[in-house]
């Protein structure tokens, strides 16, 4: 079965600001109450709050990882870089492109000293790809980070919005083993896509997937009260052989345990039925 694992600030009082935010004052405990929820992984959050604070940012920060690692058994294989929505490879000037792709070297750098085998890189909403010339201007952008990453082996994961086929074309663009997709079931769901079907068109070039249900057009919910197919979802991975991590990256509220232990036995008991 695929490993399970949730993401960063899922397992912490929420943040009155957002729904995603690194849960700095309980960062290490989220090791310990994902190890009691019976969570294989967590997700790390880069984003461009506090980034250089960010413990992966520094040798200390990275030593406290691993030994967090080794003590709850909890691994973290998967770097969500939200870093990057507000700090796009488009439509930005010259120096902001360039100062991103050095952000980007670095952040593959160490997450791998860290055992991150696949960093997704976000290409959505404010940062979406709105035309021929972005998406080269992306893809040029991308090609040392690939290189390094390769040398590393730690893959980049695109996540978009786009229709599944323009998804895999993007990628295959790119023609690199170290750049694959990264997909979020619940944005999918909203944007009215077949995320079943998607599963089969990207097929051997995913490399993660966030786990969430949203209503068509509407905002993040619990998981079973969207209009996310994810039974579906699921069952088409599998025959895709995808065995790669499977992050949840759900509502939350203060029950933020209880609503984690509910939401992995949901999809433990969907990886067992598509199976």
């Amino acid at each position: 079965m695929n490993p399970i694992g949730m993401m960063q600030g899922r397992l912490s009082p929420p943040d009155p600001r957002r729904i995603q935010a690194f849960p700095w004052p309980t960062w290490q405990d989220e090791f310990s109450r994902a190890r009691d929820c019976g969570f294989d992984a967590l997700e790390w959050l880069f984003e461009e709050e506090g980034w250089e604070q960010n413990p992966i940012w520094s040798a200390e920060g990275e030593g406290e990882i691993r030994k967090l690692v080794a003590e709850s058994d909890v691994e973290v294989r998967t770097c969500c870089a939200d870093y990057f929505m507000p700090h796009p490879f488009f439509r930005v000037p010259e120096d902001e492109r360039l100062h991103s792709i050095d952000v980007l070297e670095k952040l593959i750098t160490r997450v791998a000293r860290v055992g991150i085998q696949t960093i997704l890189l976000p290409v959505l909403e404010v940062c979406e790809i709105r035309s021929a010339a972005e998406e080269q201007l992306l893809l040029e952008s991308l090609r040392k980070p690939l290189d390094l990453a390769a040398g590393l082996g730690v893959r980049l994961g695109l996540e978009t919005e786009l229709d599944a086929t323009h998804y895999r074309r993007l990628v295959d663009r790119a023609n690199h083993p170290a750049l694959g997709a990264y997909y979020d079931t619940g944005n999918n769901a909203a944007q009215g896509h077949d995320i079943a079907t998607d599963a089969q068109v990207l097929g051997e070039m995913l490399v993660g997937v966030h786990v969430k249900d949203r209503k068509r057009g509407g905002p993040t919910v619990l998981l079973g009260q969207g209009d996310a197919d994810l039974e579906g979802f699921f069952r088409s991975t599998k025959q895709a052989g995808y065995t790669g991590p499977v992050i949840l990256q759900t509502a939350f509220g203060p029950d933020y345990m209880g609503i984690a232990k509910r939401h992995l036995d949901y999809v433990r008991n969907l990886l067992d039925v598509s199976g």
